[in-house]
């Protein structure tokens, strides 16, 4: 959700945004402390690190070696950064595809965060220790030479990670690490609005609450925080995941093909690498398992939401709430913004706008026209509310080093406290709190966490001066302090909390255990915030007996996806960001996350009727779908467009195909079982293919489903758009709509607006589906599926599907289906043509995928195969079943189809 408090500002241009927005900052006027000068200086004349002893060395290949720092003679101190003299480098092998190289001080004193839970950590896994099976092999400089580290991969002596021909530098708040890129292409590192493969440019790591677009210049960064990058050599076409595993503030230097260069300001050096295969979701499920997993969202999650920030009373819920209702728009949720609470203060309702009779209608689940309630909770705490005083009174809130008493900041209520989730009581409040809401008679089945980097309408916080008055305090003493500044000319506590405002310390801690006394800071755990709510929320969640959680967070770092989903934040109604949601959806794949969507329509400025029309059709396959708006902004809700009907009617048609598809996407998430990406770039299952890396807006859903949605303006006296879609090399998709079959190169056609998203069946590959009846609810899809088999150049396919009959009882799923348990059925299809090329027969093949699937009854009634190759020809054979359907309930199922063509 955006800063609102710039609706006192006409949106006429987004360099005019208010700067409460958190989004675009006119620098009029900047405290320029914090720039690069110093670093300049130091670096130009610094010395270098020596490799002074080989301190131990292993038979699997890890190793331990001390550094000794050679000093230069013109070299020049960092003044508030003295350099690190002695370093410990250790280079350890967790599995064969799996290792770490850190470089810390001796006595590893310095602030890190442990390697366990919560956080990501090292699983034990089968793995022959010794040299020889290591997928990779190291090289370091000779004893007395300067200091080097090279990572390569064994097999094709690509250099995956190398700071053989770059400086390190570690002093105490800056360090400096570089490796080479040569024959190389990169994708991921941090949360951001570009390209998916990343090109050069300078990029800021540090969670921020922004909407930017980052071309490369330093502060673009927005929510999040996730150091990983997905590496693929370009000549032997092989990937690996990198993770920098330091959670302070840093700035990425990334030349194509050349090098990159981390700058970070404090921590240690500690590199994670997770060597793949010439499949890159091999090294991202061993980065996942490594973060521990992602979590499944409940079922009903995965219809469509519509959410605005605007629904000022329940009047405008119901009227909403009645209209997808009359126009039958398929939907599952809608949401309340801030507008819902007392003063906008959490674990509140205004009961005198929002008539609590007409909330327990619209969600009352007993209702087949009910919905499920979201709501937010943002993490500022108003100093007038009930829920500060007890906030108080157990502790639980972060602490100002300017007073030595509460920190104060500003946001939506007013003055707020912001509670310091590494308290021992922090969880106990945030339960109390979230509780409190769920006693007014409604359930709160979505939890939507904001503003949690944290996000903060005055920079530093609030202090007396010594008249008892309040003054913002812009700068601090920390902050000041810094060689480095991350952000470039952005102001590194610009809307957020001051960096030596200081957390709990006790030995007790939820996020960090201080067992030496040090007490951390928001220096040291800024980037964690949004980490810690989740995991507050999470737990809250789970004691308020909510099975499957669905807790949508803005900020999220490396581990988040245990606890949390995520949207992609505040967004604007162009092109340009309806396309660039693509690949920001892919990135979180990568992190962990892949239940994540952007707001559809987008949610500032006002959208046209064509943008919101093709990005419904887009965000129908979108993994969350939610259509969000801002209070400033014209409706945008599918049924306003009266003048342009076709924004309607291709809503309804496109989200129609979403709920057939409901069961199919849903199962993915269920058989990836907590590891794996979802919603992929075309090259991820194309690879070898070259040109697949350029058409970045086409994606699959799993290796099933292929997407190429129009996110171009078109001709609006025709009302279409001019639209192509690339099919890879030596690949054959189907039509998802009429079953025409495309093979490898461009194909180009005109997309009506009044359309359906452009949508491919991957051939080889059997989908089950759902197309009896319109849907209007994800709760009243029946266990009755279609399987559309889409034969491959051998006549054979193959799928899964999940053998539940119940999607809506969250204990229903976890207890067949999440963790050790199974709940998935393979089915295969081989097809044989009739010696007189007249009949056809499939012979279909239905087996339990573990030998201990569970198994609940569904229905098979209907089958579609596609690509019977008759001259040359791709054609469709519809097989209906009702009268005898197949039943699938346990045990191995054959079934022998023969039918003419």
């Amino acid at each position: 959700m955006i800063n609102k408090s710039a609706t006192i500002i006409a949106l006429t241009a987004i360099l005019i945004v208010s700067s409460f927005f958190g989004i675009t900052k006119l620098q009029n006027s900047i405290n320029n402390t914090n720039n690069n000068d110093p670093i300049d200086e130091f670096t130009q004349n610094a010395g270098y690190y020596q490799l002074d002893f080989i301190e131990s060395q292993l038979s699997d290949g890890s190793f331990s070696a001390i550094l000794k720092w050679i000093p230069s003679p013109n070299e020049i101190e960092l003044k508030t950064s003295p350099v690190i003299r002695d370093l410990r480098a250790t280079f350890q092998v967790d599995a064969n595809d799996e290792c770490e190289f850190k470089i810390t001080d001796l006595n590893n004193s310095r602030f890190h965060l442990p390697e366990n839970e919560p956080y990501p950590y090292t699983k034990q896994r089968y793995s022959k220790k010794q040299k020889e099976f290591n997928l990779f092999e190291t090289e370091i400089s000779q004893v007395g030479q300067k200091f080097y580290f090279e990572l390569r991969r064994k097999s094709t002596q690509e250099v995956i990670f190398s700071t053989k021909d770059y400086p390190i530098y570690f002093t105490d708040k800056y360090i400096e690490v570089s490796t080479q890129m040569k024959d190389s292409m990169i994708f991921g590192l941090g949360d951001r609005r570009t390209d998916f493969l990343l090109k050069s440019g300078k990029y800021s790591l540090w969670a921020r609450d922004a909407a930017d677009v980052d071309n490369g210049t330093p502060g673009k960064e927005i929510y999040g925080f996730h150091p990983m990058y997905l590496r693929r050599d370009i000549i032997n076409n092989q990937f690996q995941v990198t993770l920098f595993r330091n959670y302070y503030g840093m700035q990425v230097d990334y030349e194509q093909n050349s090098h990159l260069t981390y700058k970070v300001i404090g921590g240690n050096i500690d590199f994670k690498f997770f060597i793949g295969d010439s499949n890159p979701e091999t090294s991202i499920k061993l980065y996942h398992n490594y973060a521990n997993g992602w979590i499944l969202h409940p079922f009903w999650s995965s219809g469509f939401h519509q959410c605005r920030w605007g629904y000022q009373n329940s009047d405008m819920l119901m009227d909403v709430w009645d209209n997808f209702n009359k126009y039958g728009i398929p939907f599952d949720s809608l949401w309340t913004d801030i507008d819902y609470m007392y003063q906008y203060q959490d674990f509140t309702i205004d009961f005198e706008r929002f008539n609590i009779t007409q909330m327990q209608q619209i969600y009352n689940l007993s209702d087949s026209r009910g919905v499920h309630w979201s709501s937010i909770i943002d993490v500022g705490i108003s100093l007038d509310s009930y829920a500060a005083q007890k906030g108080l009174d157990m502790n639980v809130f972060i602490k100002s080093a300017k007073t030595n008493d509460t920190l104060v900041g500003k946001v939506w209520p007013g003055e707020t406290y912001f509670p310091d989730f590494n308290h021992p009581n922090s969880t106990e409040f945030w339960y109390e709190g979230l509780k409190n809401v769920s006693s007014f008679g409604i359930i709160q089945d979505g939890i939507w966490i904001d503003m949690n980097e944290y996000s903060n309408f005055v920079n530093g916080e609030i202090v007396p001066d010594q008249n008892k008055k309040t003054k913002p305090f812009l700068t601090s003493d920390l902050s000041s302090s810094l060689p480095f500044n991350p952000l470039g000319d952005q102001e590194i506590e610009y809307h957020t909390l001051s960096l030596d405002a200081y957390h709990y310390s006790g030995q007790d801690g939820i996020l960090y255990n201080s067992t030496n006394g040090y007490i951390p800071t928001q220096y040291d755990l800024h980037n964690l915030d949004g980490f810690g709510e989740g995991i507050a929320t999470y737990k809250a969640a789970q004691k308020l007996g909510k099975k499957l959680t669905f807790i949508l967070s803005r900020s999220t770092t490396v581990g988040s996806g245990k606890y949390v989903q995520h949207w992609n934040g505040d967004g604007f109604s162009t092109w340009e960001y309806m396309k660039l949601s693509i690949p920001s959806i892919m990135n979180f794949n990568m992190y962990g996350i892949p239940f994540n969507g952007d707001d559809i329509c987008g949610l500032m400025f006002n959208a046209t009727a064509q943008i919101c029309a093709r990005w419904q059709q887009l965000g129908s396959l979108y993994p969350f779908a939610r259509n969000h708006n801002n209070a400033d902004a014209s409706s945008q809700e599918p049924y306003v467009f009266v003048d342009h009907p076709y924004v309607l009617s291709s809503t309804i048609k496109t989200l129609n195909v979403r709920y057939q598809l409901l069961k199919f996407y849903y199962h993915l998430f269920v058989k990836a079982n907590g590891v794996g990406t979802i919603f992929r770039p075309l090259f991820w299952s194309y690879p070898s293919d070259d040109n697949a890396y350029q058409y970045e807006t086409q994606f699959m859903i799993g290796d099933y489903l292929m997407a190429a949605p129009v996110v171009e303006g078109g001709d609006e006296i025709k009302e279409t758009t001019h639209s192509c879609v690339y099919i890879p090399k030596q690949a054959v998709f189907y039509s998802f709509y009429d079953y025409t079959e495309y093979q490898e190169g461009e194909h180009c056609y005109e997309v009506p607006f009044d359309s359906v998203l452009p949508l491919y069946i991957k051939s080889g590959k059997i989908l089950h589906i759902q197309d009896k009846n319109k849907v209007l609810r994800s709760r009243f899809l029946d266990n009755r599926f279609s399987l559309l088999i889409a034969l491959d150049q051998n006549n054979y396919a193959e799928g899964s599907m999940l053998t539940i009959d119940d999607y809506n009882n969250d204990e229903n799923i976890i207890s067949n289906c999440v963790e050790q348990q199974n709940c998935i059925v393979d089915i295969k299809a081989q097809g044989n043509m009739g010696e007189d090329n007249s009949s056809f027969t499939v012979d279909l093949r239905i087996q339990k995928e573990k030998i201990n699937t569970n198994f609940q009854t569904v229905i098979i009634d209907k089958i579609v195969v596609i690509g019977i190759k008759v001259d040359g020809k791709s054609q469709s054979k519809t097989i209906f079943l009702e009268e005898n359907p197949l039943i699938v309930d346990g045990g191995e199922i054959q079934l022998d189809l023969q039918f003419q063509i």
